[in-house]
Parts: C-alpha cells; sequence; structure tokens
C-alpha cells in the first residue's frame, strides 16, 4: 500500500491509496433471489413485435404486425341463396284527415230543424260514420256524427214523449172550437139520430168548453127559446178522439121547468 502506484495491476481504493493486484477485492456475493424466474409466453403471430417478419401483400406497420384485415360476412351456407340487401322504400307520406261535410250537415239539421231536422239527419248521421270508419283516416267528424245522433235522438223522444203522456192521460187536445161544439151540440139537441135528444122550440145553443179536453172532462151547454129563455140544459162528457182523430163526445139533455 503506497501513496503512489507501484505499476500495472495496482488499483486505487476508496481510502486514495494503492494496492498491489493480489490485495484486490473479492465481489461480494449476490445473495439468491426468492422470486420465481419470470416466464414470457411466446409472441403472437397476429402481435409480433416490430422488426417481425411482414406477410407478403401487406405494408409494413409501424407498430408492428397488426391483426389481419376484417375478411367481411361469412358466406351463405351451401345449399342457400345469398340474402339480396334489402331494397329501399321511401316513407309513406298520409293525407291530413278532412272533415265529413256530411257530419257537419247532419249536425246542422238537427240542431236548426229539430225533430224535423232529425227525419235526414239521423240516417245522414249513421252514413258518415260508416264512411268515416272505411276511409282509413282519410276523413274525420265522428264526434259530429255521433253529437248530431244524440240530438236527433232527443228530439225524436221528446216528440214520443208528448204524444205518449197525454195518450196515457186520457189527453187527446184542446178539444174543438167554442163554434164548432156549439154547433154540434145543436144538431144532437134538436136531432133525430138514435143518440140525439129530438128536442124543439128552441132557437140558439151557448156551450162552455171545459179547461181541457180530456177523457171524462164535463161541459155545459144552455139551450135557449125564442125570446132568450132558458129551455133547457145539457150536459156534456169528452170521450178519447175516434180513429181518425174526430172528437167524440157523450151527453144528455135536461129540460129547464
Amino acid at each position: 500500500m503506497t501513496a503512489v502506484s507501484g505499476g500495472a495491476g495496482w488499483w486505487l481504493a476508496s481510502d486514495g491509496k494503492w494496492y498491489p493486484p493480489d490485495l484486490a477485492a473479492a465481489p461480494a456475493a449476490t445473495p439468491p433471489s426468492t422470486l420465481p424466474p419470470l416466464v414470457l409466453p411466446p409472441a403472437s403471430p397476429q402481435f409480433a413485435p416490430t422488426g417481425a417478419a411482414v406477410p407478403s401483400g401487406q405494408p409494413p406497420s409501424p407498430w408492428g404486425v397488426g391483426p389481419p384485415p376484417y375478411p367481411g360476412p361469412a358466406p351463405a351456407p351451401a345449399g342457400y341463396p345469398t340474402p339480396a340487401p334489402y331494397p329501399y322504400v321511401p316513407g309513406t307520406v298520409l293525407p291530413i284527415p278532412k272533415t265529413s261535410p256530411m257530419a257537419v250537415w247532419a249536425l246542422v239539421l238537427v240542431i236548426l230543424l229539430g225533430a224535423i231536422g232529425a227525419l235526414v239527419g239521423i240516417p245522414l248521421a249513421f252514413v258518415t260514420r260508416s264512411k268515416i270508419q272505411k276511409s282509413g283516416g282519410a276523413l274525420k267528424g265522428a264526434g259530429l256524427a255521433l253529437a248530431a245522433l244524440i240530438v236527433g235522438f232527443g228530439y225524436v223522444a221528446l216528440v214520443v214523449v208528448a204524444i205518449a203522456i197525454p195518450t196515457f192521460l186520457g189527453v187527446t187536445s184542446s178539444g174543438p172550437s167554442l163554434q164548432v161544439l156549439n154547433f154540434s151540440v145543436r144538431g144532437q139537441i134538436a136531432g133525430t139520430a138514435p143518440n140525439d135528444c129530438s128536442v124543439s122550440g128552441f132557437s140558439d145553443v151557448a156551450c162552455q168548453r171545459p179547461s181541457q179536453w180530456t177523457n171524462g172532462s164535463t161541459f155545459t151547454c144552455i139551450a135557449y127559446g125564442p125570446i132568450r129563455t132558458e129551455a133547457g140544459r145539457y150536459y156534456g162528457t169528452a170521450e178519447p178522439n175516434a180513429s181518425d182523430g174526430t172528437y167524440q163526445w157523450n151527453g144528455r139533455y135536461f129540460p129547464t121547468t
């Protein structure tokens, strides 16, 4: 160990001094590793590292050999034709539905003309609803036709009730006019028919009509003599109308004593 090198093979230690070759320190032994050895899988031919062989017909890639190109759809099995692509069908434009004029007219008729308009409006509404259902959406207005049916049948129901209730209660109408009643009773008093009274000696008859000409309502007529004195009284009872609409009643005459 000297401060200067003694020749070839001498080495400078960390303390700044030179040592002969026979005093060289042996390298420290490396302790054995406890980790298992790293085993790398074999390189895939599709993802070979840079520099691997490139298949013929493909340009070299800066990232190595990549996966092969997409081969496309698989061919159809044997015995089956290759399906043709779907043809392009342009979209169908649906027409804008229009309100049916018949539906409007049906509703107008039943509203303006009432029961008379219902005679035309109701059948028209039925026909309109049928056409709207068969139009495939080209016509609208089913609600108007339905409203015409409701209003029309409402008017018909009112007419039926107006006829049925008075008939059920025995009300035929307001009865004959006063002139017709006076003339008819005078003829019945003086007449000689089986239901007449065969009375003579009077000049005029004045009747008082009932307030309501119903089946069973009564009225009174006064027969006057030549000098305008009361000759007798006729008491009548109204009956239902005849089949032809003629007013009917039954009565008896009582002379004044």
